[in-house]
C-alpha cells in the first residue's frame, strides 16, 4: 500500500491531487447548509426531497438508476459506485425504482447508522465513517 501511495505521489503532481476532492466531503458540506458542523434527519430529508423532485425526470414518482446517477461524470467512478450502492439500499421493495417513501426511509436509516453518539446531529466524521461502510 505504501508503495502505491509513493508511486501515485511521484506520478501525479500535487495540484492534480488537490483538484480531486473526495466527493463525500463535498456531499456532507452540501448537507451541512447552515455550516454548523453537522446535519439533522430533518435537514437530510428536506434536501433529499428537493433532489428527488428535481431528478425525477419523467415525473413518475419513482427514480430509476439512470435518473439517480444522471449527471455524474464518467470520470468519477467513485461517485457513480457510491450513488449506485445508495440506490440499491434505497430500493427497499426491489422493484428497480426508488419512490419518495423509500428515499425518505433511507434518510432515516442513514442518520440512525451515522449518528453514533445519538445526539440527533450527524457530524462530518460520523458521516464519513458511515458512508465508508
Amino acid at each position: 500500500m505504501r508503495f502505491l501511495l509513493v508511486l501515485i505521489a511521484i506520478l501525479l503532481p500535487v495540484e492534480a491531487l488537490a483538484q480531486t476532492p473526495d466527493f463525500r466531503v463535498a456531499y456532507f458540506n452540501r448537507l451541512d447548509q447552515r455550516k454548523t458542523g453537522g446535519f439533522t434527519l430533518q435537514d437530510l430529508q428536506r434536501i433529499s426531497a428537493k433532489e428527488f423532485k428535481r431528478i425525477d425526470d419523467n415525473k413518475d414518482g419513482g427514480l430509476s438508476l439512470d435518473e439517480y446517477t444522471f449527471g455524474i461524470p464518467s470520470s468519477r467512478q467513485d461517485a457513480i459506485d457510491f450513488f449506485t450502492a445508495r440506490f440499491k439500499r434505497s430500493d427497499y421493495n426491489g422493484d428497480g425504482k426508488v419512490d419518495f417513501t423509500e428515499d425518505q426511509a433511507y434518510c432515516v436509516d442513514l442518520v440512525n447508522l451515522a449518528d453514533s453518539n445519538k445526539d440527533g446531529i450527524v457530524t462530518r466524521d460520523e458521516f464519513l465513517t458511515a458512508v465508508a461502510q
